[in-house]
């Protein structure tokens, strides 16, 4: 059974169209419309949540990268000092070790560790810095202005201090990071 449009009448007594269709596809717009700001948001969250996660994670492996070399940095101190060159002059061949095979092998495993951490902390720092903000600027400029001011140490003692000073420069730009994020609170 077919049925009749309904007509609807205004008051002047004339028939008007409304189009109720229209009217229809409206609300379904209004409805489509709030559904896409959901979907908008949750895509956005998504996109907050990862880059996030992103963050969090070039922070935890500069985090662990400081950790090694604060380890390798006293396991070398620990050689220098048993073996008396702390005083010594720091310059190409101012000490010769005699020392036996297994310090010998300990000795150039640290020299490959350091290698590879220096690596890894370049990349990791380069890759932490794409999180950083405006509000990262001060300490970015105070860490870099203590970094020009260093100079090459005259004594072997004198690059564990300089070292020690550089990972705490390191150390504190993460602090200050996770004093705002509360990454080591799982956040």
């Amino acid at each position: 059974m077919r049925q009749e449009p309904i007509a609807a009448v205004a008051d002047d007594g004339e028939l008007i169209d409304p189009d109720p269709f229209a009217i229809a596809l409206g609300i379904m717009g209004v409805v489509a419309g709030g559904a896409a700001f959901l979907e908008t948001r949750r895509s956005r969250q998504f996109q907050e949540r990862t880059h996030r996660d992103r963050f969090r994670a070039a922070w935890f492996d500069s985090r662990r990268t400081l950790i090694h070399f604060q380890q390798v940095l006293a396991e070398f101190e620990a050689y220098m000092l048993e073996d008396g060159y702390g005083g010594m002059v720091f310059r190409l061949g101012a000490v010769q070790l005699r020392v036996d095979p297994r310090k010998h092998h300990a000795l150039r495993r640290i020299h490959g560790q350091t290698l590879t951490t220096a690596n890894y902390l370049a990349d990791n720092i380069d890759r932490l810095s794409e999180f950083l903000g405006p509000e990262d600027q001060e300490l970015v400029d105070h860490i870099k202005a203590r970094l020009a001011e260093m100079t090459i140490p005259e004594r072997f003692g004198q690059v564990i201090r300089l070292a020690r000073q550089g990972h705490s420069l390191f150390a504190e730009l993460l602090e200050s990071i996770d004093d705002r994020e509360r990454f080591i609170e799982g956040g």
